[in-house]
């Protein structure tokens, strides 16, 4: 994915490493808006409704990833052709979650008391036990094994039931907690999944899809007073060019 600097005042740039925001994600966000009220207001709009590029192998998830969850699994298929692996495990995921950085749901993890760091060192344990008995290399790219197929279809399934368009970092961290091989093992090794249940991830959710809408409509309402004035200023033209 393309590299776009960001330059910001020193004390935005200090409070925004403060809170830890996920910068690039905050940008694709804002900057999708702003394409589309360029040529006019969208209206309302689902928050998570952005068109995306697909993984590289079809999930046949229903709803489908979202950009930040296809990513992952991008990351994570190539860590695990890195390795030689016949499979994309839960622990290439996970990984992949870690490294990519700029999840919000990863952020609310870490704001609860679980720095990535420790989770990272609980995988590698969680890691190495289930991968000692691990299948030889087949010929071709690695596939998505079934244990990160569940972990997927359980993310999706929460993202239906919160009425959800995409399956998002959210509902995929879900799944993770609750997958039966390494990513699960880690997250009960870090103590993660006791704290971060369904209903903190709903909860984290809903909030992420507030904060959304409230962009769109900022937006959308920019966009009217930039097009109002503009209307006004070419009228005050035709007006003074009027004979009176």
């Amino acid at each position: 994915m393309p590299k776009v600097n960001v330059y910001l005042p020193d004390g935005l740039a200090d409070r925004v490493r403060e809170a830890k925001l996920p910068i690039s994600r905050i940008c694709q966000i804002a900057l999708t808006q702003a394409l589309e009220s360029a040529s006019g207001p969208t209206g309302a709009t689902s928050p998570t409704a952005t068109a995306v590029p697909g993984p590289t192998e079809p999930t046949d998830l229903t709803p489908p990833p979202n950009h930040h969850v296809a990513l992952i699994l991008r990351q994570a298929r190539s860590a695990a052709a890195d390795r030689g692996a016949a499979e994309v495990d839960t622990a290439d995921v996970l990984n992949a979650l870690l490294d990519e950085g700029e999840s919000v749901a990863l952020t609310t993890v870490e704001r609860l008391g679980f720095p990535r760091d420790d989770i990272r060192r609980a995988l590698a344990r969680a890691a190495a036990a289930h991968r000692a008995d691990a299948v030889a290399p087949a010929a071709g790219p690695p596939r998505l094994s079934a244990g990160t197929r569940t972990a997927l279809a359980t993310g999706a399934a929460q993202a239906t039931e919160h009425g959800s368009d995409v399956t998002t970092a959210s509902h995929l961290l879900l799944g993770l907690i609750r997958d039966a091989g390494p990513a699960g093992e880690a997250m009960r090794r870090s103590g993660v999944a006791d704290t971060v249940t369904p209903a903190v991830l709903s909860a984290l959710y809903f909030g992420v899809s507030f904060g959304r809408i409230r962009l769109e409509r900022d937006t959308e309402e920019a966009w009217l007073r930039t097009a109002l004035t503009e209307i006004t200023t070419r009228l005050g033209r035709i007006e003074r060019g009027l004979p009176h």
